[in-house]
């Protein structure tokens, strides 16, 4: 009979895998693995600005614009005020910095473009977000930051360079190249020529004075090729010259 065949328990064999593999193929977690989400989408980084406010340590509002706020700032996506332009910022300016630093915190609606809550960085703490927009006021007009040099890296910078003559040593030391542009030295008072370096903050301007640093359209020299320079005296003469190109 053909229910006892060989070829009839090989087909009942296969018919029950076929059945099994099917059953295991669609249980619940194969289903679930298969319509699970790829990839999430992430505005900003979660750890690209890691808050310093939880350490006792002062917060670099540069560091933190460069992790989490140049993205848009450096050009102005999204209707977003351009870091160093004085005719974005003198109508913010005006609101005052508790405003500003409330804006870009909490969000807002502006009429030319949208801040988002902490620019799309959730994990950035209020005094991060706080420290970032002093640092973009002070890149526009330092008086309209009363904090900006005590609670900040750049603060400390500045109370060295305070301590020194700035303006004497950009005279003896630094005035050869940069009052005439030579080997590609942004002039002094040159306002166009400074707002790129000025964005990167006055520590990274201070490193690149003290140790040497190869641009693309020039060469700066460690200490302007004079090693007599002490570190407070490099700093003295860039805080100088910034002050002087804003």
């Amino acid at each position: 009979m053909i229910k006892n065949s060989p070829i009839a328990a090989a087909c009942g064999v296969l018919l029950l895998l076929s059945f099994n593999a099917y059953s295991s193929h669609n249980s619940p977690e194969e289903l679930e693995a298969r319509i699970a989400t790829i990839g999430q989408i992430s505005i900003g980084s979660e750890a690209g600005a890691a808050s310093d406010s939880d350490s006792g340590q002062p917060l670099d509002g540069a560091a933190v614009y460069g992790a989490s706020c140049g993205l848009c700032h450096d050009s102005g996506v999204g209707g977003a005020p351009v870091s160093g332009d004085a005719d974005d910022w003198e109508d913010r300016i005006e609101q005052g910095l508790d405003a500003l630093v409330e804006h870009a915190t909490n969000g807002f609606q502006g009429t030319a473009g949208v801040m988002p809550p902490k620019g799309g960085n959730p994990s950035l703490g209020d005094a991060d977000v706080a420290a970032a927009v002093e640092h973009m006021v002070g890149l526009v007009d330092p008086s309209a930051v009363p904090s900006a040099g005590t609670d900040s890296e750049a603060g400390a910078d500045e109370q060295m360079a305070a301590a020194v003559d700035g303006a004497g040593v950009y005279n003896t030391a630094c005035m050869l190249c940069h009052a005439a542009g030579v080997a590609g030295a942004p002039i002094m008072g040159d306002s166009e020529a400074w707002l790129a370096r000025i964005s990167q903050g006055i520590d990274t301007l201070v490193e690149h004075a003290i140790q040497g640093f190869q641009g693309g359209v020039g060469f700066m020299p460690a200490k302007g090729g004079n090693p007599s320079l002490s570190d407070e005296e490099v700093a003295a003469a860039v805080q100088y010259m910034v002050d002087q190109s804003q």
